[in-house]
């Protein structure tokens, strides 16, 4: 049976993929088994127009099947990821590409029969094809994504972290000090787990970053992504054997049958949930997950030193953390529709753990005391390797003045100082009416703001009109 262009024939339902490969009545013996290979169905469905994204495709036999050749299996749109098979199904993993059309293909002699000295013999393509008009980016997304890359070597936008989580004493102790807001507020779901309805945490109110838009500020997201400890009762995002510690496996992601699969799945939704309303209301969000995943890995080791990653998505090395990335991705942006987010990616020195340009908007790099010399190497670095994106220092702590780097050529489309909660915990205490910080004193700030090039919130224009 050769199938030429096929446009998703349709599976009625998940069900129809679990249709047993013989009758349990009948003994092997009796079967007269079939002389040939043949494709019975695959799923998405026929004339079915997607989503762009992530799509997994499965094909049903009427015999169980095995990849003979992996490299016969290919996608005119870009890599096949992960493909197997289970029983009479070969399943694989592609992403539709916003225009045109892509074909996912089988070579003859690409699969072979299971137990029995037979190979394909036809070759089967499958043609993938995205709605009409759809995009993952709304119009205030894309409109400060054009904000930045015209003000590129014009403008940097000033930022901050929020104070752990979902306020703004960190921009509101700025402001005490030098009269003037930073444009960007950053915010983490680090205590997701704690979130409830009314609670000392409660990322279900919108308000702190709803307020903060309404005044022409740009916000961003990040997450601290907590697993369960090994003590079975504390959360933490480091990965170890110890009691407070976490043993969560990244590589997990590759599994979708594994109890660590759909607990990540189940996390993301969670968040997506939370970010709905930004959405709703037209916010676009700067959104950096899986930060700092590469950790101590490095390049010239050839990975050698993977097990130092500091946080759990990135102890399993690249390839896990990687994936986990698409699937975040295609789960938020496709199946929650938040297109409102621009993709923030946390460079180290190896292109492994990039996800690829189609999933990234900024990359950027974390800097903690660091010399002019290191800020340069790694804006050069990130010039390079990631032609065309937005550049950005992350967070920062103790780094060189932005007016000398300017000068030096490092014109970065925003930075973002780490909080200090000894000195903006509390915006009633009298530490908050202190001018040092951990990070960022007043003194840095008042080098900001005497730069032309930066932009302080009272400057932003909307980008929700």
């Amino acid at each position: 049976m050769k199938i030429k262009s096929v446009k998703y024939i349709v599976l009625a339902s998940v069900c129809a993929l679990n249709v047993a490969a013989c009758d349990n009545d009948k003994n092997e013996s009796d079967q007269i088994l079939p002389d040939r290979l043949e494709l019975l169905a695959v799923s998405p469905g026929a004339g079915e127009k997607l989503q762009p994204g992530m799509v997994e495709i499965v094909m049903e036999f009427n015999q169980p099947v095995v990849i003979a050749d992996t490299a016969g299996i290919t996608f005119s749109g870009g890599k096949v990821e992960n493909p197997y098979t289970v029983a009479r199904y070969l399943k694989a993993k592609v992403t539709v590409p916003q225009n045109g059309n892509c074909t996912f293909s089988i070579a003859p002699a690409a699969l072979s029969v299971f137990g029995r000295d037979m190979a394909s013999t036809e070759e089967y393509s499958l043609v993938l094809s995205a709605l009409s008009g759809s995009s993952s980016r709304s119009p205030e997304a894309a409109c400060l994504m054009e904000f930045m890359h015209e003000n590129t070597g014009r403008k940097m936008i000033s930022g901050v972290s929020a104070c752990i989580n979902w306020n703004q004493s960190e921009a509101m102790w700025v402001y005490r000090h030098t009269g003037r807001y930073p444009a960007l507020n950053n915010y983490d779901f680090i205590h997701d787990v704690f979130s409830s309805p009314g609670g000392w945490i409660d990322y279900s109110d919108p308000l702190p970053v709803t307020s903060w838009a309404d005044e022409n500020g740009v916000v961003g997201a990040m997450w601290h992504w907590q697993q369960l400890a090994n003590n079975g009762y504390d959360v933490s995002c480091t990965p170890g054997s110890e009691p407070g510690q976490t043993s969560f496996r990244p590589s997990d992601i590759f599994n979708p049958e594994s109890d660590g699969y759909k607990k990540m799945i189940a996390d993301i939704d969670r968040v997506a949930v939370w970010m709905k309303p930004l959405a709703e209301q037209r916010i676009p969000v700067l959104w950096r997950p899986l930060h700092e995943a590469q950790g101590n890995w490095k390049e010239e080791t050839n990975g050698a030193g993977w097990q130092k990653s500091w946080f759990w998505w990135g102890i399993d090395g690249p390839e896990a953390c990687v994936e986990i990335w698409k699937v975040m991705y295609d789960r938020m942006v496709y199946h929650h529709g938040l297109t409102n987010l621009i993709w923030v990616y946390n460079s180290g020195d190896s292109m492994r753990w990039y996800p690829g340009d189609e999933y990234v908007d900024v990359v950027g790099y974390d800097f903690y005391n660091s010399s002019m010399a290191d800020m340069e190497y790694w804006y050069n670095y990130m010039k390079e390797h990631y032609p065309g994106k937005l550049i950005a220092i992350c967070e920062c702590g103790n780094i060189p003045k932005l007016s000398e780097q300017w000068a030096r050529g490092l014109y970065w489309n925003y930075f973002m100082p780490w909080w200090d909660n000894s000195i903006t915990g509390d915006t009633s205490s009298a530490e908050f009416n202190r001018t040092n910080h951990n990070n960022a004193d007043i003194d840095f700030w008042n080098d900001a703001w005497n730069c032309d090039f930066m932009l302080s919130r009272d400057q932003m224009p909307s980008f929700r009109n």
